[in-house]
């Protein structure tokens, strides 16, 4: 059996000060973060698309047209939640960030 060869000084101070780094979980927060926020980054100046219209540039309660209360009675897609046509998408918390 081959024995590993023991790690140099170097890699060793290496893989210390990492291990401190990753062991801070601010450091952790904001690389993930930032990860994030670069990945989406790039849909910022993006068109509407699929069902962005419906949802979001037509929907009464997201532009404004409809009062805030109406985002608590309307599904998803701004239809009263008691009318025959309505999908029953109940989402107030989506529906309020859009506006």
């Amino acid at each position: 059996m081959r024995r590993r060869p023991l790690p140099s000084v170097r890699e060793e101070a290496a893989a210390k000060s990492w291990r401190s780094v990753c062991e801070n979980e601010w450091v952790t927060y904001a690389l993930v973060a930032s990860v994030g926020a670069l990945t989406y980054s790039n849909s910022l100046n993006g068109e509407f698309v699929h069902d962005d219209i419906p949802a979001i540039v037509s929907n009464g309660d997201v532009n404004g047209a409809n009062s805030v209360i109406r985002i608590f009675k309307d599904d998803f897609w701004g239809t009263p939640m008691s009318d025959p046509h309505s999908h029953k998408s109940y989402r107030p918390l989506t529906t309020i960030t859009f506006r």
